[in-house]
C-alpha cells in the first residue's frame, strides 16, 4: 500500500508544504501530506489548485521517530518542510534512514546542514540513500550558479550574494532567530572558519543602482556545500533583504540574545523567540504575486586570472521551493540522481538540470559572464 503512494511530505499543513503537494500534483506523483493536526492538514490541501485530481492521502503523526518511521516505511522520499530545522529535523532524519527513505529539506540554518553532511551523510551513503538540504530559495540557486561558475577552468574563490523582496513565512523568521544561537563560518584556505557573530555587509546588486544593506545570514549553505570540494578554496555568502528593516533586526537580536537570552535553557527560551517571530510576520503570508516578490541572486567567481559571474532574476521563491522538491523528488523516483550521501541540491540532479526545471515554468533565468 504505501509503495503506491511514494513521497511523504512532512509539514503538509504549512504554506511550503502546500506548495509542495501542488508541485507534486503537477509531476503526477502520489504522495502523503502528513503533519501534527490531521484536520489542519486536510483544510490546507483543500486549497491546493486542483487537489482533487491527485493522487493522496492525509496522516497524523505526532513528530516522534517511532511515529515518523512507521509512516515513512515503504516509502521512497521524505520532503521534510517543518522548521527550525535545528529543533525538528533530527527526528525526520533519523526515522527516514531507519524506513530506508531518501531525505529532502528547505533548511537553511548551517549547523544543522554540517550535522547532515558528517553525522548523517555517512550512514545515508552506506544505506545507498540520499540526504539533500537546502532544495530551496535558499539556497539552490546559489548552487546552481556557484557550480556554472566553476566551469570556467582557474576560478578558485565564490563570492555569492542575494537580494530578495520576500515575506518570510513563520518557519523561516523562527530560523532566522534560531541561527542567532549558532555558530557560523566562512570557507577561507580550504577550511571553515568561524565568524565573529552577525557581520554586516553592503552588497551592489546586479543590474540596478542599489546598494543594500545583508548579513552573513548564518553562514549561509554554500560553505557546507564546497567545504571538500578542492576546485573551492574561499567560499563567502550575504543576504539582503528588500525590507531593510529585517537585517536591523537581526543585529538587534544578536545583542538582546547575548545580553539577556543566552542564559536561560532552551525550554524557556524556545517560547521567547517564537513570540518575537511571530509578532515579524503573518501566520500564513498570502500567495506571491510574480509581480512583486522578486529576487537577484549571483556568485562571482575568480582565480588568478580566470574570472566568471552568473546571475539570475527570479521571481515566487516560495514557489520555487515547491517545484524544486518535486523535481527532486520525481528524480529520485526515477533513480536518475548522482551518487548517495550528503548532496546538495545542484550536485544530486545536475545544475543546468536544475535551472532547466526552474526555466520551463517561467521563474528563473540566467545571466552569464565568463573570461579566462
Amino acid at each position: 500500500m504505501n509503495a503506491k503512494r511514494p513521497v511523504v511530505i512532512y509539514g503538509a499543513s504549512g504554506s511550503t508544504g502546500r506548495l509542495v503537494a501542488e508541485y507534486l500534483r503537477e509531476y503526477s506523483i502520489p504522495f502523503v501530506a502528513a503533519g501534527r493536526n490531521k484536520d489542519r492538514v486536510q483544510e490546507v490541501m483543500s486549497k491546493v489548485p486542483g487537489i482533487e485530481t491527485a493522487d493522496y492521502e492525509i496522516a497524523e503523526v505526532d513528530g516522534s521517530v517511532e511515529s515518523l518511521t512507521r509512516l515513512f516505511e515503504g516509502r521512497r522520499v521524505v520532503c521534510n518542510v517543518v522548521g527550525p530545522f535545528l529543533r525538528y529535523a533530527p527526528a525526520v532524519v533519523e526515522a527516514a534512514l531507519r524506513a530506508g527513505c531518501h531525505y529532502l529539506d528547505t533548511a537553511g540554518e548551517q549547523s544543522h546542514m554540517l550535522s547532515l553532511l558528517d553525522e548523517w551523510g555517512p550512514k545515508f551513503a552506506e544505506a545507498g540513500l540520499v540526504a539533500s538540504t537546502a532544495v530551496s530559495i535558499q539556497y539552490a540557486l546559489h548552487d546552481i550558479a556557484a557550480r556554472i561558475c566553476l566551469e570556467t577552468p582557474g576560478v578558485d574563490t565564490l563570492e555569492l550574494g542575494s537580494y530578495a523582496n520576500a515575506i518570510p513565512t513563520v518557519g523561516s523568521t523562527q530560523s532566522i532567530f534560531d541561527v542567532i544561537r549558532a555558530q557560523a563560518h566562512y570557507l577561507e584556505d580550504g577550511r571553515l572558519r568561524k565568524y565573529d557573530g552577525v557581520v554586516v555587509q553592503d552588497l551592489v546588486v546586479p543590474g540596478s543602482g542599489y546598494v543594500v544593506t545583508g548579513t552573513n545570514w548564518g553562514g549561509t549553505a554554500m560553505p557546507v556545500f564546497f567545504r571538500d570540494d578542492r576546485r573551492v578554496r574561499n567560499c563567502r555568502m550575504f543576504v539582503a533583504m528588500h525590507n531593510q528593516d529585517i537585517w536591523r533586526r537581526v543585529v538587534d537580536l544578536e545583542r538582546l540574545f547575548k545580553v539577556s537570552l543566552q542564559w536561560l535553557p532552551e525550554e524557556t527560551l524556545y517560547p521567547v523567540l517564537d513570540r518575537m517571530a511571530a509578532g515579524m510576520t503573518a501566520d500564513s503570508p498570502p500567495r506571491e504575486n510574480r509581480q512583486i516578490q522578486r529576487s537577484v541572486d549571483w556568485c562571482t567567481a575568480r582565480g588568478n586570472t580566470a574570472t566568471a559571474r552568473v546571475v539570475i532574476h527570479s521571481s515566487t521563491g516560495y514557489q520555487m521551493t515547491g517545484l524544486m522538491q518535486a523535481y527532486t523528488a520525481m528524480r529520485l523516483l526515477g533513480s536518475t540522481h548522482n551518487g548517495t550521501g550528503f548532496r546538495s541540491p545542484a550536485e544530486l540532479v545536475g545544475h543546468r538540470e536544475l535551472m532547466g526545471a526552474l526555466e520551463s515554468y517561467g521563474f528563473a533565468r540566467i545571466t552569464e559572464e565568463s573570461a579566462a
